[in-house]
């Protein structure tokens, strides 16, 4: 088998990066265990259980480094879904927004300005402070967030993008010290399956090839 062809290859094209060995063993380990281009690859966070290696450096910038050098081939899961939603504030599958994203945030929205309500003072007070004095309630400080006079919040917030407009005023409210966000809204996540790693073509001649 072709090791020393597919060492050389990996030691020309990527000569300046400092654990070049480890990128040589993951190449190796790769051709041992089968991930070939017929194999639905690995993602590189299971790169060392599954190709049994000791690896120090981040296993993302090797298995990049050997895409690079024409070894390895980043592919979708075969089967996975591909860039997905998630409403972690949701219930069960009700949490994996199928399509429907704008109207998860609206709910959302809804949600959030149900709880500006119940956190506004009482009425008859004439100051937007909550009982204890500190001066910060999720109004004022979701308004700041979007730059707005307190009256025009709830305006503001059902207008525009429902998804940024729902982010940002729960980023604002995790990042305030004083209050906190209640477990019927939250943010809409964007989320990207990994990615999966299998040997070229390219490698497969060299692993291949009768040695020199």
């Amino acid at each position: 088998m072709g090791y020393t062809r597919a060492e050389r290859q990996i030691r020309t094209e990527k000569n300046r990066v400092q654990n070049i060995d480890e990128l040589v063993h993951i190449s190796h380990g790769m051709w041992d265990y089968e991930f070939g281009p017929a194999s639905d690859g690995i993602p590189h966070k299971e790169a060392e259980e599954e190709l049994d290696l000791d690896l120090e450096a981040d296993t993302r910038r090797s298995f990049e480094h050997l895409v690079d050098a024409d070894m390895l081939e980043k592919i979708d899961k075969p089967g996975a879904p591909g860039r997905y939603t998630v409403a972690d504030w949701r219930e069960g599958n009700d949490a994996f927004v199928m399509g429907e994203v704008p109207e998860a945030a609206q709910q959302g929205i809804e949600n959030l300005i149900e709880h500006i309500h119940d956190d506004d003072p009482a009425s008859g007070d004439d100051s937007p402070v909550v009982a204890d004095g500190s001066g910060t309630t999720v109004r004022s400080v979701v308004a700041s967030e979007f730059n707005v006079i307190p009256e025009a919040l709830e305006k503001t917030l059902r207008e525009g993008d429902p998804v940024d407009r729902l982010n940002d005023a729960v980023g604002a409210i995790e990042e305030a010290d004083d209050v906190e966000t209640r477990d019927d809204y939250g943010e809409i996540r964007f989320i990207n399956p990994p990615k999966h790693y299998r040997l070229t073509e390219r490698a497969v001649e060299l692993y291949e090839a009768e040695e020199w």
